[in-house]
């Protein structure tokens, strides 16, 4: 079984922590390709990474792909997201884990901004 956890930095404000965790309902009512999806939070907000990753393995979760919703590749995403999953997967050996590239590098976002952009003008 897969399971997707979804990273985002997490904040002081309430607000901006409920936006990604409606977004990440939202592609969990799209998605067909997973067992479980959750959201999780680097700092400021829960869950943790490590709480989501301990909730899959104690359900049956073998494979454990990590989504970065960050837009660019700064130090959270280029050095304190591989130290967490590596850590993890010393403590974890027997299920994988996969750190996707992060959503910024995604080839669609140019695209999503004209629509955004023409559509309001």
């Amino acid at each position: 079984m897969n399971g997707l956890v979804l990273i985002a930095h997490g904040s002081k404000k309430d607000l901006s922590n409920n936006e990604f965790r409606k977004l990440v309902d939202e592609i969990k009512e799209k998605d067909d390709k997973f067992s479980q999806i959750e959201a999780a939070f680097l700092e400021f907000a829960s869950p943790e990474i490590a709480t989501v990753v301990e909730k899959f393995i104690k359900d049956g979760i073998s494979k454990i792909y990590f989504y970065p919703y960050f837009l660019n590749s700064g130090k959270h995403v280029s050095v304190d997201l591989p130290d967490i999953i590596s850590e993890l997967e010393s403590n974890n050996t027997s299920v994988e884990f996969m750190l996707l590239t992060h959503f910024g590098k995604s080839e669609k976002i140019s695209d999503i901004i004209l629509e955004d952009i023409s559509a309001s003008i």
